[in-house]
């Protein structure tokens, strides 16, 4: 199904790029701006325990985003798997966005990434719903 191939690789290579993004060089220098009035206690141990926190994230990230992409090459096959981690992982942040924006996250931040966390999850029931009309296992 093509559209399930497709969703698999755009996700996937969108959660290889969040590795990128908070590679610590490139995250730290972010987050003042997203969390404008927390003090980070930047120079400080504190701060470079967020910037590896936020790192794992980002690798957890990444190795979801690898098995997306290999699994695109037989989507049908590891859609019923794959699927519900990616929604899951979505639901997960984007209650950590909620609970930032109502804190000290920088709003339209949180926005923004909430509007790519319903994107994710509205396409991702959308190729599960049309995956499992297609999956000879569910016939």
């Amino acid at each position: 199904m093509k559209a399930l191939r497709i969703w698999m690789i755009c996700v996937g290579v969108f959660y290889l790029l969040n590795l990128l993004l908070l590679w610590p060089s490139i995250w730290a220098p972010q987050l003042p701006g997203m969390y404008p009035e927390v003090n980070l206690y930047q120079g400080e141990p504190v701060f470079q325990l967020v910037l590896d926190a936020w790192l794992i994230v980002g690798l957890g990230l990444a190795a979801i985003g690898v098995v997306l992409l290999v699994g695109s090459r037989q989507p049908l096959r590891y859609y019923a798997a794959l699927i519900p981690v990616v929604l899951l992982t979505e639901t997960l942040f984007s209650a950590w966005d909620i609970y930032s924006a109502m804190g000290y996250q920088e709003v339209t931040i949180a926005m923004i990434t909430m509007v790519i966390h319903i994107i994710i999850i509205a396409t991702g029931f959308w190729v599960w719903g049309k995956a499992k009309a297609l999956d000879p296992a569910l016939r």
